[in-house]
């Protein structure tokens, strides 16, 4: 990876270009240059006209002053000033290891005696060199953008389309259109992925991002005249794409953040990956870089007793046969959910949680003694941001505690949301882990998030999305150490499924629950797009045979996962013998290739998948071999054929291995072909290669 930069003295930085390889002749207003860093300050003289563009075309607020510098082998820092030296603005590049990644934010610093406001910052922009040509009415061809929707229980649906599809089109020398996607809430992929990739068809390219932010986030695509106000009156302009990057903003948030003299702002994190191929032949760089922010090792199969199982209602003697079969299946922790602490509905009474009587008559102790006799680890759930309305320790709480707007408690879902920049908040939610761990000797914590309270808390903040954005980085600190102080505990993170699925948030946690779909042939969808959104080893997929599952569909639930973490729920009690026969051998086979899931590099052969898609294929790239999950969903033909990466020696089938599947390499050896007799059936090859 190449990055260049334009920094002469007394003028804006810009950025020229990412390039796979070493260009020479770089100069200021080529093709794609941009400047490095756009923000909004609503009081700074401002003749421009943008449109309906968040930043683009704005005036320019920083000049570059002849400081820039290597802090690290890895880091490179570009500092700029306001012309009247009153705002100084550092903008950090951090360089990847071993992947064609960086990683961008700025940092504001107020160095005048007034206040500066401060409606929007960039942490990411970026040219692209992709041209409008004067006489057309719409950019190139070759350029694709691609953006995933992930709302709930349909989680990272890829789709792609043509710029000028995306409604971005050129009329006359400047243009207004802009295509942009964004979230406001805590539920920080509650609608879409904080990720994007603009594909190249010509030079076949493509830029793949990621912002790290569990709150408020854009990203903004348009285009844009390098020097426009010189070319204005030309006939022979070249207009370009630009790629905007940013946390919350006052168009998509209503946030603004005011610093007083010396007060510092931090931007949120972004990622950039730059390589040949189409977006899903960059995700190998994206996944080497997400390794460097969450090591994990130990992949243990999990049980959890929620999905098409208990739904938040066990009890000591509902789960003991549970239990029974969970460990005879060969799962290492077994979780009980919500509902564990009343007997109303789970929903609206949780925040003491303490355990509850009628529903443990024995105490919960028993149950999770029994769990460690069987030789496993024993989980709990907990929903620490919020108390549920009904709880009984809700008087007790001071107002200041809760996330406030119009000076009165925001409620939804029947929740009150805490703010963790309280120090009893904190507090009390690390009294609650501590208590739990230790009474019950547990070896697994899975926190969940289920409110959407918009924009934020007005309570001690400028506005109610920087709030939200202070009680977020509060919160994840507070993980960060609680994470120190019990290292054998694993941490889930669940946002109603995979609705806080964000690389703010999974930097901290062991685990993500990517969904909370039941149809386990849509959930097959999901876990085969998951990887793109999370590390393989960090994607929980749900496996759910219900009670009266044939063998195929058994089948399918258990491929689904087996590629990424099994987390096993269902009524295994209830199961036939064959389907609990083949629980039990996706789980031996699991084990036997799980080691090497957190070195496998995703990749796609068939493309991301749609949610109506016949056929999936997503597999782990290793050493000198791939591991493939191939699922025929409502696919007519039988047959399906994906290209490898060279010429194949073997294909062995590794799971069901009592059942006929045929696997076969082409006569070239270059591609591999799959028989699946049956709609909804699955299967998990090894490919070989020589």
């Amino acid at each position: 990876m190449y990055v260049y930069f334009y920094l002469e003295k007394g003028e804006e930085a810009q950025l020229l270009g990412i390039f796979n390889e070493k260009k020479n002749g770089m100069k200021k207003a080529g093709q794609g240059t941009c400047r490095i860093v756009d923000l909004i300050c609503p009081d700074r003289k401002n003749y421009s006209f943008r449109g309906g563009k968040s930043f683009y075309d704005m005036p320019a607020y920083l000049f570059y002053l002849d400081s820039s510098t290597w802090t690290s082998d890895s880091r490179f820092e570009i500092v700029q000033y306001s012309e009247d030296r009153t705002l100084r603005v550092t903008t950090c590049y951090e360089f990847a290891e071993n992947a064609a990644v960086f990683c961008c934010k700025s940092i504001l610093e107020n160095l005048g005696d007034e206040e500066i406001t401060i409606e929007g910052i960039t942490s990411f922009c970026l040219g692209v060199a992709a041209d409008y040509e004067k006489g057309k009415s719409y950019p190139s061809e070759d350029v694709e953008i691609y953006y995933a929707h992930n709302t709930w229980s349909e989680e990272c649906r890829w789709v792609h389309k043509k710029l000028k599809d995306a409604g971005i089109w050129a009329y006359g020398n400047l243009c207004y259109d802009r295509f942009r996607i964004a979230n406001h809430s805590g539920f920080s992929t509650g609608e879409y992925l904080p990720m994007g990739a603009l594909y190249h068809k010509q030079t076949d390219t493509s830029v793949l991002w990621q912002i790290e932010s569990s709150t408020s986030w854009a990203y903004e695509i348009g285009c844009f005249t390098p020097g426009y106000r010189e070319s204005f009156l030309k006939t022979d302009y070249r207009q370009q794409i630009y790629l905007q990057l940013f946390g919350p903003d006052m168009e998509s948030a209503g946030w603004y953040r005011r610093l007083k003299k010396g007060e510092r702002f931090e931007t949120v994190e972004t990622a950039v990956a730059c390589g040949m191929g189409h977006p899903e032949n960059v995700m190998k760089e994206m996944t080497v870089y997400r390794r460097r922010k969450r090591k994990i090792t130990e992949l243990p199969v999990i049980f959890n007793d929620y999905m098409n199982c208990f739904m938040g209602d066990s009890t000591t003697e509902k789960l003991l046969p549970l239990i029974d079969r969970a460990a005879e299946a060969g799962c290492e922790i077994f979780v009980i959910d919500c509902g564990w602490y009343d007997t109303g509905d789970w929903q609206y009474t949780f925040g003491e949680f303490e355990e509850c009587k009628q529903r443990y008559p024995g105490g919960l102790c028993e149950v999770t003694d029994y769990i460690r006799r069987k030789g496993m680890k024993p989980g709990i759930w907990l929903e620490l941001e919020s108390v549920g309305l009904d709880c009984a320790g809700l008087q007790n709480m001071p107002k200041e505690w809760f996330f406030q707007r119009h000076g009165k408690p925001v409620i939804d879902s029947g929740r009150m949301h805490l703010d963790f920049r309280i120090k009893e908040v904190r507090k009390r939610a690390s009294a609650i882990l501590k208590r739990v761990i230790s009474r019950y000797q547990l070896g697994y914590i899975k926190i969940d998030y289920n409110l959407e309270l918009s924009f934020g808390t007005e309570f001690q903040a400028d506005s109610p999305a920087d709030g939200m954005l202070q009680h977020n980085r509060a919160y994840l600190t507070w993980l960060e150490e609680e994470h120190a102080k019990y290292p054998e505990v694993l941490f889930e993170n669940c946002g109603s499924g995979g609705l806080r699925m964000d690389y703010g948030m999974l930097s901290q946690m062991d685990i993500q629950s990517v969904s909370d779909q039941e149809d386990y042939r849509i959930m097959a969808v999901i876990a085969a797009n998951s990887a793109s959104a999370v590390l393989p080893e960090q994607a929980g997929i749900w496996t759910y045979p219900l009670k009266d599952a044939d063998r195929e569909s058994c089948i399918m639930n258990m491929a689904s996962a087996m590629l990424q973490r099994i987390h096993l729920g269902g009524n295994l009690d209830q199961l036939t013998e064959e389907g609990f026969a083949l629980v039990k051998e996706g789980i031996r086979c699991y084990k036997e290739i799980r080691k090497e899931i957190p070195e496998g590099i995703p990749f796609w052969p068939l493309g991301f998948h749609s949610f109506d898609a016949g056929w999936l294929v997503f597999g782990l790239h290793l050493e000198n071999r791939d591991l493939v999950m191939v699922c025929r969903r409502e696919g007519e033909d039988k047959w399906i054929h994906f290209p490898v990466r060279k010429r194949v020696e073997a294909v062995n089938v590794l799971y069901p291995a009592a059942e006929k599947r045929i696997a076969q390499r082409d006569d070239t050896g270059n591609s591999v072909a799959a028989e699946l007799e049956r709609k909804n059936s699955a299967v998990i090859l090894e490919i070989i290669y020589e």
